[in-house]
């Protein structure tokens, strides 16, 4: 199965990898998820190094944010890139 995923801008914290878009399901709240670091980060008007956080240490379950997702959560403003998987 193709999935389409979205990526928002570069790592602030790894410079390398692209922050994925994914959803939290313990909090049913979206994050950006980097590829290389493994950084996560909330709030899209706020990533930067003092924001971030580690997802590897994070216990919750997540799954790729889908086009209703980013529109439940109100992000459909931003300029998000995608990728088929």
């Amino acid at each position: 199965m193709i999935r389409k995923l979205f990526w928002y801008k570069t790592c602030p914290f790894c410079n390398q990898g692209r922050l994925f878009l994914y959803k939290n399901l313990n909090l049913n709240k979206l994050y950006f998820h980097c590829e290389e670091c493994e950084r996560g980060y909330y709030d899209s008007e706020k990533i930067n190094i003092e924001n971030s956080f580690l997802t590897l240490i994070e216990e919750f379950e997540a799954i790729a944010a889908t086009d209703n997702d980013i529109k439940e959560h109100k992000l459909d403003g931003l300029q998000l890139n995608f990728v088929y998987e």
